[in-house]
Order: C-alpha cells, then sequence, then structure tokens
C-alpha cells in the first residue's frame, strides 16, 4: 500500500509511515491502482448531436455558426455597367465644354446612378447561420434585422420572368410594420430549400463542413 501523506510505498502491516512518519492507524489508505468512483459529467448538446438528431427542431442553446451567404448576381450591376461609358462620354464631350448647371446636375445624377447600385453590392447582406438569418440593406442607414430560423418563411422569393431565365430573385419581407425588398439574389432555389426545411438545411451543412 501507499502512505496517503507522502504517496511513498509502505508495508501494510505498518502503523506509521517510515518516511514521514505518518500515523496509519486511524486513517484511511487508498490504493493509488484503485479507481475512485466519479460522478458522470451533464451531457451537453454539441454539433454531433444535432447531424444525428431525427427531430424536427433544433435545440435553443447549439452554438451560431454561419452556414450561407446569400450572394448578389451580377445583374445588380446592370446600371453601373452601362451608364459607366456614357459618364465618360458624357464627361469629355459635353461637360468640359459647358459648365453649366445642368451638366453639372446630370454628371451627378449619372454618378449616383453607377455608385449607388455598386456600394449596395457590396454592403448588402443576408447570412444564415444555425440560429439566424441575419439581414443587412442599405448604404448610408443600413437596416439590420435578425429573424429566427424558425421564422424563416416570413421571406418571400420571388423571380421575374426575366429572373427565371438569368437565375436571380428577389426577397420581400416584413419587419417593424415596413415592408422590405432585397433585389437580385443569386441562386434563389437555394433559399427557398432553405426556407422550406431549415433544420434538414443545417443538418446536411454541418455535416458537408465535415467531409472537407
Amino acid at each position: 500500500m501507499f502512505c496517503p501523506n507522502c504517496g511513498k510505498q509502505i508495508k501494510d502491516e505498518d502503523n506509521f509511515c517510515r518516511y514521514c512518519g505518518c500515523d496509519l492507524r486511524a486513517d484511511v489508505v487508498i490504493d493509488k491502482n484503485s479507481q475512485p468512483d466519479i460522478a458522470p459529467e451533464p451531457h451537453v448538446q454539441g454539433i454531433a448531436d444535432i447531424k444525428d438528431s431525427q427531430e424536427d427542431s433544433l435545440p435553443e442553446d447549439m452554438e451560431e455558426l454561419v452556414l450561407y451567404d446569400v450572394k448578389k448576381h451580377w445583374m445588380a450591376l446592370f446600371w453601373p455597367i452601362v451608364l459607366t461609358p456614357v459618364f465618360f462620354i458624357y464627361f469629355w464631350n459635353i461637360f468640359l465644354n459647358t459648365h453649366s448647371i445642368f451638366s453639372w446636375l446630370v454628371v451627378f445624377g449619372i454618378l449616383a446612378a453607377i455608385i449607388y447600385p455598386i456600394l449596395r453590392f457590396i454592403y448588402d447582406k443576408i447570412i444564415i447561420t444555425t440560429k439566424f438569418a441575419h439581414i443587412k440593406i442599405g448604404v448610408l442607414n443600413p437596416v439590420e434585422i435578425d429573424i429566427p430560423l424558425k421564422q424563416l418563411d416570413r421571406l418571400d422569393v420571388t423571380q421575374t420572368s426575366m429572373g427565371k431565365i438569368m437565375d436571380y430573385g428577389m426577397i420581400s419581407f416584413s419587419a417593424n410594420s415596413e415592408r422590405y425588398e432585397y433585389r437580385y439574389i443569386k441562386a434563389p432555389e437555394d433559399l427557398l430549400y432553405i426556407i422550406d426545411n431549415p433544420v434538414k438545411f443545417v443538418k446536411e451543412a454541418l455535416n458537408d463542413d465535415d467531409s472537407f
């Protein structure tokens, strides 16, 4: 056996430890080879449990992970692409030769029509996580809305005839008593799939992450 005070090996019949003098008669000697009973730690639900779960809901306390970033279609830049050469033609051939107030208004109007869609293309965001759809719309005074994953059916995805041909669509939804639109989303059928079955999407996305 071993001394409970210094841990050195001693004889079973010893009443005192020959190394540190500890009284062994009243103490309970613990053999270091014996395994004490340890209560099992409470189980914390992790990502693996979510992936293997057959339930149609997700736990409220699960970790928030980014699963899908909604991209904008290049058609969102249609007018900047068209108006950029128009701006340079007007600037070099008309504006530099007139300098009238009207020409200044035209220049600023064309620039606004070019720059604003580009900024919206960069700053507008829809990110789907394991808990929310985080939506940001606008540039100067952006609107930021978090929609719980189980309430994604609030998002309406529509496509025009041109959108079906070019594979882009529009998201519309109501929040804070106002109606918002998020135009030119790429591959709207992917977002429709998430809206129809968010729990299934989360599990599939987590499994896809493990495959890399």
